[in-house]
């Protein structure tokens, strides 16, 4: 008797799972989840301007990470922080930067320095497992892996 209520309860506790599962997926099984942007150290990987990709030096600080309010960013291009505006639609398929940025200000100079901080646009933004891609209005591609 006690298997059978065990094996009941196990098997209702796995159909509340899927069918929530399931139900917050669309209902198709596919998932609509928003890609994980906020809350996410981001370490630069490449930065691509004028057609010009620079890969960034291994064990570079260089960063940045978006606030779970989806209005800050807060970063480092390998010398120096900085932190600004970066307002981020809700399905975190764009974001908008103001140019105004807080910035330490050590002189330094490549392969320290990568230049990670966008300049004033929108960019689109597109994750693709642990790698998340800021493409901007003027060509730029910025790549920063978690």
């Amino acid at each position: 008797m006690k298997r059978t209520v065990l094996f009941a309860s196990t098997a209702l506790a796995t159909a509340a799972l899927t069918a929530t599962s399931v139900a917050r997926s669309g209902g198709d099984g596919a998932s609509a989840r928003t890609p994980t942007v906020t809350g996410v150290e981001w370490r630069a990987h490449s930065v691509t301007v004028d057609g010009d990709t620079v890969i960034v030096p291994k064990g570079s600080r260089a960063g940045l990470r978006f606030a779970a309010d989806r209005r800050t960013v807060t970063g480092h291009d390998g010398c120096n922080s900085f932190s600004g505006g970066a307002k981020m639609k809700a399905d975190r398929s764009a974001v908008t930067f103001g140019g105004e940025y807080e910035s330490t200000a050590m002189a330094c100079y490549p392969p320290d320095h990568v230049d990670v901080v966008p300049p004033v646009g929108t960019y689109g933004v597109m994750v693709t497992g642990r790698t998340l891609t800021l493409t901007g209005p003027d060509g730029r591609v910025l790549v920063f892996e978690r």
